[in-house]
């Protein structure tokens, strides 16, 4: 629970192989995958009774914990359970019922210091004890009893522990004997110990005797939590957890052990300076550590305009952020304070590796502090751990992949081994309200990957009157992939058409705010050079392939839904049967060309790539063709100008052929990329990009490829998704669009699969 520690929250446990005499057996409770239970503390029985009545199909136990110990011989509501939180409590019991799960009162010790180990150290007061919990839990109609007696290993102290050791053992025993008699389940939620060894300063918690709890409890939960008390850092570091749960194995098997995991950290505040007086309380400002729920910490960290990175070590989520109080204070003076906040917490991926571990472990179950705490994405983690299927919660993230499951899982385990799609066959493909896309979401980006079987063509859009467009064009046996910026459905969706039959990925990986793009109800094709092939509005069209060396002026602006005034677009651009290798470049015309490329040719294929540019100054793009092309340019959205920065010229950042020039001379000839290589690129600094921008977009592109493979491109601080970005094809040059996150250093991680060259090149930022 979120409980109160002291110095002696870094202690631990015993092994003594005492037995209990008349001691009882526990009731097993065999599972395929690993339960999972919640507790409800008093403070969060509205929210709890929602997480609970929105996800009880999942859940093998609900734990109430309303009551606490006040007495040898009284059990009582927790002080603060209120008249209006006590009328409640019959709507927990009907939502139990209904979900047909066990309810379990979870006790707390509400006594003084000294107070709980004096009655059970007595014999008389223990029995007295023992019979009032069990008349507690008969009478109020549970299904059985957690015993949550944190507080007298804190409040007494160490010194106490080896007499209350023997006493908490004969407590347990006789009152796992007296419960089991009336059909009532055994629970104990104790802190955790940190090896096997009794009466030792590392050992943890060790007064709790585990080897008798062992024996006598249904369940034996184990709080893995409060790790940092007095400093700022995770709450639940991962290495940790799993060395108090090696620990614990050692005395409790592993069918009667439950792992307590967070759905909370600390926002943990430094102050320098003297702080005013709060205008609206009178009182001088005293930041103190606060609890951070999981469901509220991205929140907090959006309003403070900052990104949580991921530590990989201690798997928790992590920012910071600083306030500046000034005013007068208590003498009228002027003062000011800064307040620097380090905020440490367990996201859905968190709590997804914690049930992941506690699943491979063998563990009958886990328990979640507390109801309510949560996310909607914690339950797709938790599902995706018990099923032993791959998880995250933050993007990019597999959406979509119709190849067998058990080779290419989804993300959350949904839209996973579909199956071929069938030529001239739609797919609705949900995105809002799955991991970390909300479900108010309006737009994304996407990365589609198709694997075709047969010379035809792939169309992305938000359902509804499929447009005379195309996100991708495909041949018989190829892999290809293409970014697509879209604007979701009334109900979150995008739909897929596949004109010939394929099987189809999608990547999620911005989540676009509505405030910085207009996306169009269709999207619109404004160009086509091929003879007899249409536009929306008939102009430029059947104008003939561009020659080497050839500029086409497009207009954008003011056409197939976009404004007169747009001054950035999104567009994807199709060269069609090229006579050769070669390339075109697309910029606003009233700016210098830039020595990048936007789209690769290749003879005789329609290879596209999504765009992200500014417009000139009356509205027009510049297409460059290095060779002979047919183009084809179709607009999917406009940009707030506020939204995307282009930079003056768009940078080289790396090119790791030899001799092959970037903007600075760095990562410039680095050689080709290996197998499962990673390569670190600097962002930020280079060719005009600023520090910390939101996200950066690039153009990234595979050549002269050995084998087949891909690249997948994130933020460095972040694990490696189970995304791509790019398809590596031997004798093909894949380019595609990639808007990333950068991390806190600036940089972004070229992950390559097989063997080939890598070229990045930066065109702007973008805030998302």
């Amino acid at each position: 629970m979120a409980r109160r520690l002291t110095g002696a929250a870094l202690l631990v446990a015993s092994v003594f192989g005492a037995t209990i005499e008349g001691a009882s057996t526990p009731v097993a409770h065999a599972a395929a995958s690993v339960e999972v239970a919640a507790w409800i503390p008093e403070f969060q029985i509205n929210d709890g009774l929602a997480s609970f009545t929105a996800h009880s199909g999942s859940m093998g136990e609900l734990d109430a914990f309303f009551y606490e110990s006040i007495g040898a011989g009284t059990v009582g509501y927790n002080s603060s359970m209120t008249t209006a939180r006590r009328a409640l409590l019959p709507s927990y019991r009907s939502a139990a019922t209904a979900a047909g799960v066990p309810l379990i009162a979870t006790i707390a010790d509400g006594m003084a210091p000294g107070g709980m180990a004096a009655v059970i150290a007595d014999p008389t007061t223990r029995a007295q004890h023992v019979q009032a919990l069990v008349d507690f839990a008969a009478a109020g109609g549970f299904d059985g009893v957690d015993i949550d007696y944190e507080s007298f290993a804190f409040f007494d102290g160490k010194a106490s522990w080896p007499a209350t050791f023997d006493a908490w053992g004969a407590f347990v025993g006789q009152l796992g004997t007296a419960l089991h008699d009336r059909g009532l389940r055994f629970e104990v939620s104790v802190p955790p110990i940190y090896n096997a060894l009794h009466d030792n300063n590392t050992s943890g918690y060790w007064v709790y005797n585990y080897p008798l709890m062992a024996q006598s409890a249904d369940r034996v939960k184990v709080l893995a939590y409060n790790f940092s008390v007095q400093t700022a850092g995770p709450n639940a570091p991962y290495n940790w957890v799993a060395s108090v749960l090696g620990a614990t194995l050692q005395i409790v098997p592993a069918g009667r052990l439950v792992l307590g995991i967070p759905a909370f950290g600390s926002d943990w505040p430094s102050t320098t300076g003297a702080c005013p007086l709060d205008p609206g309380t009178g009182l001088t400002i005293a930041p103190i550590k606060r609890t951070v729920r999981t469901v509220n910490a991205a929140k907090l960290a959006a309003d403070k305009g900052q990104v949580p990175t991921w530590d990989a070590t201690r798997r928790e989520r992590t920012f910071s952020y600083t306030d500046t109080f000034s005013g007068v204070d208590i003498n009228g003076m002027a003062a000011t304070c800064v307040v620097q906040h380090t905020v440490w917490y367990p996201d859905a991926d968190a709590i997804f590796q914690r049930v992941a571990l506690a699943q491979s472990k063998g563990l009958v179950g886990v328990a979640l502090f507390a109801a309510g705490y949560e996310d909607a994405a914690t339950w797709n983690g938790i599902a995706a751990a018990r099923a032993g299927q791959p998880f995250t919660s933050d993007l990019p993230a597999r959406f979509l992949d119709t190849r067998p499951a058990a080779q290419y899982p989804t993300a959350d385990g949904q839209f996973s081994g579909l199956g071929t799609r069938p030529a001239d066959s739609t797919l609705t493909l949900q995105i809002a309200g799955r991991g970390a896309v909300p479900a108010t979401a309006t737009a994304v980006t996407l990365n589609v990957t198709v694997l075709g079987q047969a010379e035809g063509f792939v169309t992305v859009y938000p359902c509804g009157d499929r447009p005379n467009t195309s996100s991708l064009n495909v041949r018989a046996g190829q892999t290809i992939a293409n970014s697509v910026i879209t604007r979701l459905s009334a109900t979150g969706a995008v739909c897929i058409y596949t004109q010939q039959a394929a099987d189809v990925i999608v990547d999620v990986f911005n989540v676009v705010p509505g405030a910085t793009i207009t996306t169009l109800p269709s999207p619109a094709r404004l160009l086509d050079t091929r003879a007899g092939q249409p536009t929306i509005d008939g102009q430029h069209t059947g104008e003939g392939a561009l020659g080497i060396n050839g500029v086409l002026e497009v207009p954008v602006a003011g056409r197939g839904g976009m404004a007169a005034d747009a001054r950035v677009a999104v567009l994807n651009v199709t060269a069609v049967g090229a006579a050769g290798q070669g390339f075109l470049t697309i910029w606003p015309c009233d700016a210098p060309r830039p020595a990048t490329s936007n789209v690769n040719d290749a003879p005789g294929a329609a290879v596209p790539n999504a765009v992200i540019t500014a417009l000139s100054s009356t509205g027009t793009v510049c297409v460059f063709s290095s060779n002979v092309t047919d183009v084809v340019v179709d607009v999917f959205a406009a940009l707030a100008p506020s939204a995307y920065a282009s930079l003056a010229q768009a940078a080289r950042l790396m090119d790791t052929r030899a001799g092959g020039p970037t903007i600075d001379g760095q990562l410039s000839g680095i050689g080709t990329r290996q197998i499962n290589q990673v390569t670190t690129v600097q962002i930020t600094g280079r060719g005009g990009i600023p520090d910390h921008p939101p996200s950066v977009v690039l153009n990234v592109t595979a050549t002269d490829a050995v084998l087949p493979g891909y690249l997948t491109v994130y933020p460095c601080d972040a694990p490696r998704p189970t995304a791509s970005n790019v398809n590596v094809v031997p004798g093909q040059t894949a380019p595609n669009l990639v808007v990333s996150r950068l991390s806190a250093a600036g940089t972004v991680c070229v992950f390559t699969s097989s063997p080939t060259e890598v070229i990045v090149d930066a065109f702007g930022t973008l805030a998302l």
